[in-house]
């Protein structure tokens, strides 16, 4: 009976693509290029919901977004002149 329970958690836990979603503080965020084999998981935009927010709270939503799609690095593309957007590219680096 343990073997059988430990070969479906094996087989349960080993097809995952990626094994745990990173934190914000995980994410490596750049305007250099990802290395070589790094996956593109698409184009993230982070934001001011707030009046008050500042430049790391934008880059802060920015990572969450990262987080969301399960990235571990984002290449900055473009940044709002005040500060209140930031638009870039997530990738998922091995």
């Amino acid at each position: 009976m343990k073997i059988l329970i430990f070969t479906l958690n094996f087989i349960l836990f080993s097809c995952s693509s990626h094994p745990v979603l990173p934190k914000t503080s995980d994410i490596k965020v750049t305007r250099d290029e990802p290395a070589k084999g790094c996956e593109d998981l698409g184009s993230i935009v982070g934001r001011s919901s707030k009046v008050t927010d500042t430049p790391e709270n934008v880059l802060e939503d920015l990572k969450q977004e990262a987080v969301r799609k399960g990235a571990n690095f984002v290449k900055i593309e473009t940044m709002g002149a005040q500060g209140t957007a930031i638009k870039g590219e997530a990738y998922f680096c091995k």
